[in-house]
């Protein structure tokens, strides 16, 4: 945690911060529906942190993940997952291992503004070693001058094994509240509900978690970065999960 914390502070301290260009995501757990301008080109690096599970003392878990997004039309942006990488460690073992690969596209119907709500569709699919996961969502945004209130909805299918005869689904409620003081420099504060549902056959117990964000941009550079803490008592989930996002635009 202390490293990931320490990089972003010193993305901060390398870039000026005289002009603004990038397409950030200020929320790094949330969705905002806006995307990339026809013809443009965005990578982002992914970096999260999960630990401190009741139920296992030595959990600890680390994904790295690689995206390339770009602007289809103004409406319409398309990204790849070109690489999922964990490492894990529990009480019995510990790897490293290659996750998944995805594709993911979201269309904006309507774009936030003071005057209207921003409403975005949002779907990904994911394909690794006996791993197969299809994932929806719906982005909401309200813009209220410098405050922004950011919802998602989000509903997860995914199916494991050999012959991916283990399926399991997941119903995500996320919502953040956004200040922009000035154009390069947001704070956040999100609110994640994630109900699980083994089998689908019935709904397993709630995991709420709550923390701050904060993200700067200069130019094409940007970066955010959010700890988020759980609320509730799940004993088999992390309390604590950091997440970093850095991108650059092309």
């Amino acid at each position: 945690m202390f490293r990931i914390i320490t990089f972003s502070l010193l993305c901060f301290a390398l870039f000026p911060t005289s002009t603004v260009e990038a397409s950030s995501r200020k929320i790094p757990w949330l969705y905002e529906p806006r995307t990339l301008p026809v013809g443009h080109v965005e990578y982002e690096q992914w970096v999260t942190l999960k630990t401190n599970k009741e139920s296992d003392s030595k959990y600890k878990e680390v994904r790295f993940r690689h995206e390339i997004e770009w602007g289809v039309t103004d409406k319409f942006q398309m990204a790849v997952y070109f690489a999922d990488w964990r490492y894990k460690k529990t009480a019995t073992q510990e790897h490293t291992y290659f996750r998944d690969v995805a594709i993911e596209g979201i269309y904006q119907l309507q774009a936030p503004n003071p005057d209207q709500l921003g409403v975005a569709l949002y779907g990904e699919v994911k394909y690794g070693s006996e791993f197969f996961e299809l994932e929806g969502k719906i982005l909401l945004e309200a813009e209220f001058d410098q405050l922004n209130v950011i919802y998602n909805f989000t509903l997860e299918a995914e199916w494991e094994g050999q012959d991916l005869e283990q399926d399991k689904g997941k119903i995500i409620n996320s919502i953040a509240l956004t200040y922009q003081p000035k154009p390069s420099f947001t704070l956040g504060l999100q609110a994640i509900l994630e109900t699980p549902i083994p089998d689908w056959d019935h709904f397993g117990d709630d995991v709420l978690s709550i923390g701050p964000s904060l993200s700067w941009q200069s130019g094409s550079w940007w970066c955010s970065v959010s700890p988020i803490f759980q609320v509730t008592n799940v004993d088999s989930a992390p309390d604590l999960q950091v997440r970093l996002l850095f991108g650059i635009d092309f």
